[in-house]
């Protein structure tokens, strides 16, 4: 696939998964709506290592890491969720979608020295996620949210943009040892189980109703489609384009929030969001 065409495609993917969990999870609750969305996107993926005919390395050697993917894929996805829920979807996004400034920082602790460049777009990132923060007064101004409703919501958003980089890391490690396709395959069912796991622990059985499974198939099935458009995308000289398109995905969410949820935006807001979306395709392209 061309390397263009697989990051928009995914940016499109994921930002419209990310806009319908907004209405599955408050509808469902979050571990109802995870479970479904992973459901249908662990079946899409079955299907498509079935009619690949991609085998399975035999080895334990990375049997953490596929662990570390999985359990973290739920946390992360269940703390995007309950922040798309809370609101604003307009905060949420962006900031989620700050991982790969994460991503830096945790390889930094495991002794690998960014350039200057990639300081320079994750001081990008931070600065941007602070604007965002700070405009986010004028929901408070309206009367739609009370400080501390945002001031909550923003740590988590920034609880899941962190589970999303160690996720990431993760799996990268992983795929080096189990190939990509694979990888992001066990790791979808893997989070299934944890997912499955508590709701067994709160003695829960997934209660979903009927008339929700279509958007949560949908939901799935674009997730899963968004993976395989940046791993067919990034198969050659142009997987930066593919990483630096697909990291856009915050955008999109924005966008949907902004035309059929009617949220207001203030000057800041947007200001916000475009710095953090130019660190956040900056850091991804330089990480390509």
């Amino acid at each position: 696939m061309n390397a263009f065409l697989g990051g928009l495609l995914a940016a499109l993917a994921w930002g419209s998964a990310d806009f319908i969990a907004r209405f599955t999870a408050g509808a469902v609750g979050h571990v109802n709506a995870l479970f479904g969305m992973l459901a249908a996107s662990a079946v899409i993926l079955t299907g498509v290592v079935y009619f690949m005919d991609l085998g399975m390395v035999d080895s334990s050697a990375g049997w953490w890491l596929l662990l570390l993917t999985g359990a973290g894929l739920t946390l992360a996805t269940l703390l995007l969720y309950q922040g798309l829920v809370r609101g604003p979807v307009t905060i949420v996004a962006p900031i989620a979608g700050t991982f790969p400034a994460f991503n830096i920082l945790l390889a930094l602790m495991l002794g690998v020295r960014p350039g200057v460049l990639e300081w320079l777009a994750m001081a990008a990132v931070m600065v941007g996620v602070l604007v965002v923060a700070r405009s986010a007064r004028h929901f408070e101004a309206r009367g739609d949210y009370t400080r501390t409703q945002l001031r909550i919501t923003i740590f988590i958003s920034i609880s899941a943009s962190f589970m999303f980089a160690v996720t990431v890391a993760a799996g990268q490690e992983a795929g080096a040892i189990y190939g990509d396709v694979q990888t992001v395959f066990l790791g979808r069912w893997i989070s299934l189980a944890f997912c499955a796991l508590l709701l067994a622990a709160r003695r829960e059985v997934p209660r979903i109703p009927l008339r929700w499974w279509p958007a949560l198939a949908a939901q799935g099935a674009l997730d899963g489609s968004a993976l395989l458009a940046v791993i067919a995308g990034s198969q050659g000289a142009g997987s930066a384009v593919t990483a630096v398109l697909a990291s856009t995905f915050a955008a999109v969410t924005v966008v949907l929030a902004r035309i059929f949820m009617r949220e207001t935006m203030s000057k800041g807001q947007w200001l916000g969001i475009m710095i953090i979306l130019a660190g956040v395709a900056s850091l991804s392209g330089l990480q390509s």
